[in-house]
């Protein structure tokens, strides 16, 4: 299994292949590379099922045909789909329904509901086709990964400022303050259908080549970043990052400091033998003595280890120091009491009560592995120097 995380690449002049699209977010100077899942790797068996409870499996798999379509949208709005043509066609779609949305209700409204209904019984039909390829837990989680990856990229724009509220209540201010050469452009300059263009197709094209290569030339323009601070009132210079060694390798442990946590749960199972009192040994066609929260036989606590990543550029690691008892719903000691068949459970330890089980619990990170960090963080600084040295300026502002 490999998850297609955002990988920091030098950026250079060569077109990316045709199994692959790259892409660059211009507020961090890094470019991300999209790669479809290997069929063969995906098809093959892993311990990930057997891993993941049930219920999050079916869940998953319900839910594969709706992220695959977020995934295509979210791949034609970053322009990582491979194929820069078909985000050049959503915006050509954009363009013609604001400049003539009257005139095709007007003349082919009934066309256009036809039309919709098709095009969402063409796209439901390739992404069952897709899902039918690719079934696997693997693929589901690839996929998954990638939505997440592409997501971030496109609200990158945003949240890479770091916005707190003081700054959105300058520029509230700022907005307010403008107002009134906001109507008169509306008025005498731009009409509302211009406006709403230009923001749509701003927002379209904003992660396109073209694009981010303007926007770096226009930045270097002591002008520009005039003319952004007074129509902001956010000082867009004092917020550029540093893509030196250090800098990355500090990035890097604040991201696994800040990793995935998740929480284990083992029930630890026993019952009452008459002359004996309460022991592991439990009938051979019940439950074991350490089970999952889905009855599945697991390791006691002694021997219970964190799950193999190895190959996903991640690893597990214990939060908390031991494994503590969840006393929430049980005794003093967390033990839940019930009759010979599991049912009927209760707090006191009566008569009548035969079984009984406890809830352990322990937090665990999934954070990236330290070499793999290293290693990024050494091609980022590598290819800084690359670009510092003339063949391709970065960026040196977020926008």
């Amino acid at each position: 299994m490999s998850f297609p995380a955002a990988q920091a690449v030098a950026p250079t002049g060569a077109q990316p292949s045709s199994g692959s699209a790259t892409t660059a977010v211009s507020a961090t100077a890094t470019y991300a590379t999209f790669v479809a899942p290997d069929t063969n790797q995906i098809k093959q068996h892993s311990p990930l099922l057997l891993q993941t409870p049930p219920t999050v499996t079916r869940a998953l798999s319900l839910s594969y045909r709706y992220i695959l379509a977020a995934d295509r949208a979210a791949a034609l709005l970053t322009w990582t789909s491979g194929d820069v043509w078909s985000s050049f066609l959503l915006v050509c779609v954009w363009a013609g329904l604001v400049l003539h949305w009257e005139t095709l209700i007007r003349y082919a409204g009934h066309l256009l509901a036809v039309g919709a209904v098709a095009g969402y019984v063409h796209i439901h039909s390739k992404v069952d086709k897709e899902q039918q390829e690719h079934p696997t837990l693997d693929a589901i989680i690839h996929t998954l990964t990638t939505l997440t990856t592409r997501l971030d990229m496109f609200f990158s724009p945003v949240t890479s400022l770091s916005l707190t509220n003081r700054d959105l209540t300058r520029l509230l201010a700022t907005t307010l303050f403008l107002s009134p050469v906001y109507i008169f452009i509306a008025f005498y300059i731009l009409t509302p259908r211009l406006i709403l263009l230009s923001f749509g197709s701003f927002v379209l094209t904003y992660h396109s080549l073209p694009a981010r290569v303007s926007r770096t030339i226009l930045w270097r323009s002591r002008t520009a970043r005039l003319l952004s601070f007074y129509l902001t009132g956010i000082d867009f210079s004092k917020r550029k990052r540093s893509v030196s060694l250090d800098h990355a390798v500090a990035a890097s442990a604040h991201r696994v400091q800040s990793g995935v946590r998740f929480t284990y749960v083992v029930y630890e199972n026993q019952r009452k033998w008459l002359g004996i009192g309460w022991t592991a040994n439990l009938l051979a066609y019940e439950r074991t003595a350490w089970a999952d929260e889905f009855l599945n036989e697991c390791l006691g606590l002694d021997e219970f280890t964190l799950p193999d990543a190895e190959g996903t550029g991640m690893r597990w690691k214990w939060v908390d120091t031991q494994w503590r008892v969840d006393r929430s719903n049980g005794d003093d000691d967390g033990w839940i009491y019930y009759d010979n068949t599991w049912k009927k459970g209760s707090k006191e330890d009566v008569f009548g009560k035969y079984t009984r089980r406890r809830r352990w619990v322990r937090n665990a990170e999934l954070v990236e592995d330290e070499e793999t960090m290293l290693r990024h963080a050494k091609k980022g600084s590598d290819a800084s120097s690359v670009a510092s040295s003339g063949n391709v300026p970065p960026p040196q502002e977020v926008e």
